[in-house]
């Protein structure tokens, strides 16, 4: 009988587990959500971005970056919960304050009871001198891992 008991707790115990979705090198279109975790449930958004990257093909006196805005959403014990997070490609030392050029940014954040590990890789299209900027058409490239 206790057997049964015991088994019967640790299906309970493991049924309860948090579920989460790793996502390796995803491409990201603007305005587009994934999800982080099942339960409970949290989504990313790439939400905006921000280009001022030296055109290909053009000499700068500033190399530019590329910031993008990421919202979170997701739902805790105390509700709904939203949160803007900024992760930068290039020269990043208007957001961060002693950075250098980055080629990826990493960001470990602890959201809704979860801590993630977000890794901002690319930054699509690549600037271009005849480019109009249409934000529709930007994609980031995005590793997620839950820590």
């Amino acid at each position: 009988m206790k057997n049964y008991v015991l088994a019967a707790l640790m299906l309970v115990c493991t049924s309860c587990k948090n579920t989460t979705v790793d996502r390796k090198d995803e491409e990201i279109m603007y305005k587009q959500s994934v999800l982080l975790n099942d339960v409970p449930k949290a989504t990313l958004t790439f939400f905006d971005v921000q280009d001022s990257r030296c055109p290909q093909g053009v000499q700068c006196f500033w190399a530019g970056n590329a910031t993008v805005d990421l919202l979170l959403s997701g739902v805790t014990a105390e509700g709904g919960v939203n949160e803007h997070v900024k992760m930068c490609l290039g020269d990043c030392r208007t957001l961060y304050k002693m950075s250098s050029f980055k080629m990826a940014d990493t960001l470990t954040k602890r959201f809704a009871d979860e801590n993630y590990r977000l890794i901002l890789t690319a930054v699509n299209p690549a600037a271009k001198v005849d480019s109009t900027g249409n934000k529709e058409k930007r994609s980031i490239l995005l590793k997620i891992e839950k820590q």
